[in-house]
């Protein structure tokens, strides 16, 4: 198994890409990069119904699939590598970070999945508000104003890498795209997850290297619909168990799971500014992509 060492080292509030350095990478390995508040949860969920193959299934996803880079978690590094080692089903594992902070390995699959920055933030603000945890506190007040302008000007290295910024969020996309070349890098887009999600199950199916009969696959897709989710969410939110949240009805972390979350909260002006700023960040096929996942 060959790999390329990690490009760049990420510490964030939440985020220590050192921890990789421990990793031991199996054949077959599936690695879902997602930016946080970007569909992360919904590709553990998909990925996990399709490699165990039971829609009714008592599994939580989000607990079986680890975030090897998270550096708040009551368990060592230590502890959370041991029993990802101990699983012996296709593995599949969580990471918020860009690829260039994720080490590559050729025998592995990497699925990294994009949405709307503005959907992004406004989702992150409602995520916020119902964490106990309060390190991101100061970013998501009720101050919306306040709260955009520190999104569009945040750097990764200020404050961006857990955020998210627009800054992150944008070289998220461009480390993907520098990757996207190779046949075991699969972009996925939540707006597409959100038109057809068969078709995209089909996609990460292919991708990820597992099949079903139509009937045992039509069913994985009903189990991995937003309704779906938010109803399992004692299962499915990741945390649930962990007493991470402030409501204590985990489907409260399932908000709406629509886009556009920024309609009648931004004005023209600032809508205007995100549209300079994100043209400073990506190329326009990019941007393109981004906001709506169209090629």
């Amino acid at each position: 198994m060959n790999k390329s060492s990690r490009r760049r080292q990420y510490i964030g509030t939440f985020t220590d890409t050192r921890n990789w350095d421990q990793f031991e990478p199996r054949r077959g390995d599936v690695f879902i990069c997602v930016p946080p508040k970007s569909g992360t949860t919904w590709m553990q969920t998909i990925c996990g119904l399709l490699i165990f193959g039971a829609p009714d299934a008592q599994i939580a996803y989000p607990e079986v699939s680890p975030w090897i880079d998270f550096r708040l978690s009551s368990k060592t590094i230590e502890e959370r590598l041991a029993e990802l080692s101990s699983q012996t089903h296709k593995r599949f594992i969580k990471s918020h970070s860009p690829l260039d902070g994720v080490p590559y390995f050729d025998d592995c699959t990497y699925i990294v999945v994009h949405r709307h920055p503005l959907d992004v933030h406004f989702s992150m603000w409602h995520h916020v508000h119902n964490m106990h945890l309060d390190h991101l506190d100061h970013l998501y007040t009720d101050d919306v104003s306040a709260n955009f302008e520190a999104f569009l000007a945040n750097s990764i290295e200020e404050e961006g890498l857990d955020q998210p910024s627009l800054a992150l969020i944008a070289h998220h996309m461009k480390t993907a795209r520098a990757m996207a070349h190779l046949p075991n890098v699969h972009l996925f887009h939540y707006n597409t997850l959100s038109r057809d999600l068969s078709g995209e199950m089909q996609r990460v199916a292919a991708a990820i290297g597992v099949s079903h009969p139509r009937e045992v696959f039509e069913a994985l897709v009903l189990a991995a619909t937003f309704k779906s989710m938010k109803a399992n969410a004692a299962l499915t939110a990741p945390g649930a168990k962990g007493g991470l949240y402030k409501d204590n009805d985990p489907s409260v972390f399932f908000n709406s799971g629509k886009g556009r979350k920024w309609e009648g909260k931004l004005d023209a002006a600032q809508i205007g500014a995100y549209d300079r700023k994100i043209a400073t960040l990506l190329d326009p096929a990019d941007v393109r992509y981004l906001e709506t996942g169209l090629a």
